[in-house]
């Protein structure tokens, strides 16, 4: 398994089969422990073709930048204001 994402990345499985059916990736069909066999797509394994677009990540640098250009520097985002309850309570 090649695919970060994918639960089984950085596993090794026997291929036992592989399909190509045209216009969609295919999968291929591979031993898992004693008697199971799974199925998983050809675009997560190295199976993959050449013409196949790159493997995408869980987070790419870019981003993680436009996830930090969202947060503005020194700002709290909730008020340090906490709730009293009983005799002490502020009235509405």
């Amino acid at each position: 398994m090649t695919d970060p994402t994918h639960p089984l990345y950085g596993r090794r499985f026997r291929v036992l089969s592989i399909s190509h059916p045209p216009q969609r990736p295919g999968h291929a069909v591979v031993a898992y422990r004693d008697a199971m066999r799974l199925r998983i797509p050809v675009p997560a394994t190295s199976l993959a073709s050449d013409y196949l677009p790159p493997l995408r990540t869980k987070l790419t640098r870019e981003a993680l930048r436009d996830l930090l250009a969202l947060v503005p520097e020194g700002e709290v985002p909730c008020p340090e204001r906490r709730a009293t309850f009983g005799a002490d309570s502020p009235t509405p």
